[in-house]
């Protein structure tokens, strides 16, 4: 019994820790190594396939990298950009689902000027780097580089805004005549023209609605500091004239000049900001011109049957937008007399001779001359026309019109009335006989290759000209058009002699040009009839004829291509000015 309580005793007894048993250092060491060899085990099994999978995509784009849901991972900056083009092509063409403040609608991409720089975008992605954690936990995502036209996408945003906005006044002090006019600023509802394009920008391709908030719009101007305006600038500014001293002399600007350039009005956010307006104050200041010099556009001119480049020679102006501030200064104190110093600057000529330059005239292309009969009244026209066109640059892709460039005939521009074809009469006006010199520009049009894209023949055949390649010119009606469809300019040079008038094209040479005829057809003579009118010109009458020629196109003696034209002559009537004799009486 007693041995049996002394057992029961001992296991109820709280245990004593054990000592670790003594592990001989041999032991020891070999359960090291076998560790050892776990770990590296399992880091194998771990890092060998990452390592592998990362040196298998490891091109520019780095695994594990997305753009819009799209993996760019693993790709070329080349691929990465075809990639992402590809999947995005139709979601950047597809109306943006908007909404303005409680009104939905869609907004298309282009009309708000929305573009997806893709380059750009995929450099971002390059230079993204997700690490193994964040490839293993499905990698990044890189935000598109988008932007868009704020001006653009407000007006689009504007037109589903509805009756929820309230358009604020916006500050401003005007000029009634002489009198400043205080416009004092309304607070309204709208769209924050400043954030539109931010919140466009973060939310389009997200598939999901942009939400633009109607807020209240607050002038930026107060009351208060149009009131400042009013009583600090505007009304001591027309108190007085105020005189500009420039290097080149003094000009006075009066007080409705004065009116007429300062200006006061708020820009879109309400501020108002005092400016000059320059153009305006020479405008209302004619004076300015004598202390100015006007520039010189570079020009071209033909030298031994060569276009030969006259530079440019800039001009100088009274420096405005560098004496704004002291002008400006001046107008806000009503002390006279009131002179402000204003130096002289620059007046760049509109165009150089680098830009003449760069267009590639630099042999001829055509030209082309036609005969007349010296002393008439026509000729005076022609002339006055031909000077008119002489010197002409069309620049590439642009659209010669000879009405456009001439205008209007008219005795102040120097032509004289001179006979010309009027409801199938011959009718003395300005400008009779100008078609000519279009019949002598078109020849050289033709020949050059030039692109036609309007002319008209005459009714009837004159046989000053070759016949179906001519052309009439009537203001505004019948107008003589060509395209310059080269990649290089083309100068119009004209020349006249007492019998003849020349056009000769200039530019780079592309086509040796050729025309081919066809057979006169339908021949019609001419009837004979009288007319009793005081403005009659006799004519010895033609014959109409149907006929076609053909605009040949080589390139070193092989005919490249041809066009046709073809026209209808109407016989020209023998017009005899008087009665009709009498007819033989009966026998």
């Amino acid at each position: 019994m007693a041995t049996d309580l002394l057992s029961r005793l001992r296991r109820l007894a709280p245990t004593a820790p054990q000592e670790r048993p003594v592990v001989p250092p041999i032991v020891r060491r070999a359960r090291a190594r076998r560790r050892r060899r776990l770990t590296a085990t399992v880091t194998l099994l771990v890092v060998v396939p990452l390592v592998t999978a990362v040196s298998t995509y490891a091109k520019d784009v780095d695994r594990g990298v997305h753009v819009l849901g799209v993996d760019l991972g693993g790709h070329s900056r080349a691929d990465a950009v075809r990639l992402l083009r590809d999947n995005l092509r139709q979601r950047i063409t597809t109306p943006v689902p908007v909404r303005v403040g409680t009104a939905t609608a869609s907004v298309d991409p282009a009309a708000a000027g929305l573009t997806l720089d893709v380059e750009a975008t995929v450099e971002r992605a390059v230079a993204a780097t997700p690490g193994p954690f964040a490839w293993l936990h499905g990698g990044i995502t890189v935000e598109p580089v988008v932007h868009a036209d704020p001006t653009r996408l407000y007006e689009a945003l504007m037109t589903h805004l509805g009756t929820q906005g309230d358009a604020p006044v916006l500050p401003a002090v005007r000029f009634d005549k002489q009198h400043p006019v205080a416009v004092y600023p309304v607070s309204g509802r709208g769209l924050d023209r400043r954030t539109v394009g931010a919140i466009m920008e973060s939310g389009w391709l997200r598939r999901g609605t942009v939400d633009f908030p109607v807020v209240d719009l607050v002038p930026r101007s107060t009351k208060a500091d149009v009131d400042r305006l009013l009583t600090g600038l505007a009304t001591p500014a027309v108190a007085a004239p105020l005189v500009l001293v420039t290097p080149r002399g003094e000009v006075t600007v009066p007080v409705p000049a004065i009116a007429a350039a300062l200006k006061l009005e708020s820009d879109a956010d309400g501020l108002v900001q005092p400016s000059l307006d320059a153009a305006a104050l020479r405008k209302a200041v004619p004076s300015l011109a004598k202390v100015e010099l006007d520039a010189t556009d570079a020009t071209f001119t033909v030298e031994q049957d060569r276009p030969v480049v006259k530079p440019q020679v800039d001009g100088q102006q009274a420096d405005l937008v560098a004496g704004t501030p002291a002008i400006l200064a001046a107008l806000r104190t009503s002390a006279t007399p009131r002179r402000v110093e204003v130096g002289l600057t620059a007046k760049p000529a509109a165009v150089s001779s680098t830009q003449l330059g760069a267009l590639g005239i630099r042999e001829k292309l055509s030209t082309f001359t036609t005969k007349f009969v010296a002393g008439q009244s026509r000729v005076v026209n022609i002339r006055t026309m031909a000077e008119a066109l002489r010197g002409a640059v069309v620049r590439p892709d642009q659209t010669f019109s000879l009405n456009g460039h001439v205008g209007q005939r008219t005795h102040a521009k120097g032509y004289v009335d001179a006979p010309g074809i009027e409801d199938g009469k011959i009718k003395n006006s300005p400008g009779g006989g100008v078609s000519q010199v279009a019949t002598t520009l078109f020849n050289a049009v033709f020949y050059a290759g030039l692109q036609d894209v309007e002319h008209r023949p005459h009714t009837y055949w004159f046989d000053r000209y070759p016949s179906v390649i001519e052309a009439t010119v009537v203001y505004p009606s019948l107008d003589l058009r060509f395209r310059n469809d080269s990649p290089n300019g083309v100068l119009i040079d004209t020349a006249t002699t007492d019998t003849s008038v020349t056009v000769t094209l200039y530019g780079t040479k592309r086509w040796d040009v050729t025309a081919e005829y066809g057979p006169r057809t339908k021949t019609v003579q001419p009837a004979t009839t009288y007319l009793r009118e005081p403005d009659c010109n006799p004519t010895d009458g033609l014959p109409g004829f149907t006929q076609e020629a053909f605009r040949v196109f080589k390139q070193d003696g092989k005919e490249i291509r041809r066009e046709r034209f073809a026209w209808r002559y109407d016989p020209e009537p023998h017009f005899i000015c008087g009665p009709a004799p009498a007819a033989p009486a009966g026998g």
